[in-house]
């Protein structure tokens, strides 16, 4: 993982998504951008203006020192290194300068949090978060700001038995689970009967570990007809420190469960970080 985007507000609940990506990018050696957009809001202005380029300077500035103040608050003084770097960008839609930023530097994971610093603000976040779920070219891993700690040792991966979700397994081992010598637990929930889904779990197992070579795998199937009541009642038992999604967009062979938007219901059900990974990604 070459880079890691993590896009804050600098609000109090976006602490816990810079100290993860921080300590993420140190753990992977990754470089560190930390992005912070802001809105000048100046609509009567004309950009040509001279009134307008002043407020941008000063706009710019500001932001500037508020995101600098944030990162020194929270993980100490600024070094002077090529694995960090602090970015302030103007746009008045947040995900485009995130998924722009992405682009521009190439990034391999975006983290943020999923609160803002007001109601207002998190409606916001939220709404970002969701495009962003869907929109995302890289990986994309939202932080509560409940989080509290910032090592990963076992991995929760939600599969449908899909063969996309081996790709993606193989990422997450390649990518997170091996430098961290993390557990990684594969785990469905079947919404057929109890024999097919077991029929379906050995099936899935057996290609996996013939693909994904890996010795702290884990499998265990969840029999439930709520898919997300079920992912939510596991995850409330304290047994991972993140959780990962594929993001669907349709009905799949071995559930009756339609994906739409399920990653996004789990965002507001869980106060754990949750890592989407887009289709997209591995194709």
């Amino acid at each position: 993982m070459r880079t890691i985007l993590c896009a804050t507000d600098c609000s109090k609940n976006s602490e816990a998504a810079l100290k993860m990506a921080n300590a993420l990018s140190k753990k992977l050696e990754s470089r560190l951008l930390v992005l912070h957009v802001f809105d000048l809001n100046v609509a009567l202005l004309t950009p040509l203006s001279i009134t307008y380029a002043k407020m941008e300077k000063e706009a710019f500035e500001e932001n500037r020192k508020k995101l600098v103040d944030f990162y020194k608050e929270h993980l100490g003084e600024l070094k002077n290194s090529t694995k960090l770097r602090l970015i302030v960008k103007e746009n008045a839609i947040i995900n485009d300068a995130i998924i722009d930023a992405v682009t521009e530097f190439d990034a391999s994971m975006v983290i943020m949090g999923t609160k803002g610093r007001s109601a207002l603000k998190d409606m916001i976040i939220g709404s970002n978060c969701k495009v962003m779920i869907n929109k995302s070219p890289c990986p994309f891993l939202m932080i509560p700001p409940t989080a509290d700690k910032f090592s990963i040792a076992r991995i929760t991966y939600a599969s449908d038995f899909e063969e996309t979700d081996i790709h993606a397994i193989d990422w997450l081992v390649k990518s997170m689970a091996r430098p961290y010598q993390a557990f990684v637990k594969i785990v469905h929930v079947n919404t057929l009967d109890w024999e097919k889904g077991e029929e379906q779990m050995q099936w899935f197992q057996k290609i996996l570990l013939q693909k994904v070579k890996y010795e702290k795998l884990g499998f265990e199937l969840i029999h439930s007809d709520n898919v997300s009541d079920a992912l939510t009642q596991y995850a409330e038992r304290g047994e991972m420190d993140v959780l990962v999604m594929l993001e669907r967009n349709r009905k799949s062979i071995a559930s009756s469960f339609v994906h739409k938007d399920f990653v996004k219901q789990m965002m507001s059900k869980t106060q754990l970080p949750l890592l989407s990974l887009n289709k997209s990604i591995f194709y």
